[in-house]
């Protein structure tokens, strides 16, 4: 029957849209897009913590290495999500290679300056800025280079300088792979 003004009224009853469930995508790679570094990430991160719980319990049985495996594995979907909350992401690791390979002498030659000028000078320290190579990230750096026991980082003023307190005038291994080539300072 049609009412008498002439056209029929038409009542449409729509649910209430249901929230989606999260894929298990958004929960490893926190972006909504299936990924492998997102699960090759927590990875690392969980071998890393792993690693670092079996190190300091004093003696390992099969109970405290599942707690601790799993204690990890929860570190380790935090430490994913929290990165990402950060914005925090990985660059600048132009020079990092050569960096690392001169690492361990850097750290024994920086010893020697640190016992000699605790003995001789230890006033004779100086403060220089080292202006990084195009490509290399100022947090990476910085790492490497506070590594040496007679160097150290006090301030990242631009992402392509470092402000470095030294025990010795002249650059370290060290510091001349992630120093700019021209020798700018």
């Amino acid at each position: 029957m049609t009412p008498p003004w002439g056209w029929a009224a038409r009542v449409t009853l729509a649910a209430p849209p249901v929230p989606a469930r999260p894929r298990v995508e958004t929960i490893l790679t926190g972006d909504g897009r299936p990924g492998v570094h997102g699960v090759l990430e927590i990875a690392v991160w969980w071998a890393v913590l792993t690693a670092a719980t079996v190190v300091f319990i004093s003696s390992v049985s099969p109970v405290e290495l599942v707690v601790g495996a799993l204690a990890a594995l929860g570190g380790a979907f935090a430490a994913r999500r929290m990165r990402l909350a950060a914005g925090g992401r990985a660059k600048g690791g132009r020079g990092a290679v050569r960096a690392l390979v001169a690492l361990p002498g850097s750290v024994v030659r920086g010893l020697g300056v640190l016992t000699a000028a605790l003995v001789t000078d230890p006033a004779g320290a100086l403060v220089r800025r080292v202006r990084l190579r195009p490509g290399a990230g100022a947090g990476w750096a910085g790492t490497l280079l506070t590594a040496s026991p007679d160097a150290c980082v006090i301030d990242v003023p631009r992402d392509d300088e470092v402000l470095v307190h030294a025990l010795r005038p002249g650059a370290g291994p060290v510091e001349r792979a992630v120093a700019r080539a021209d020798g700018a300072r």
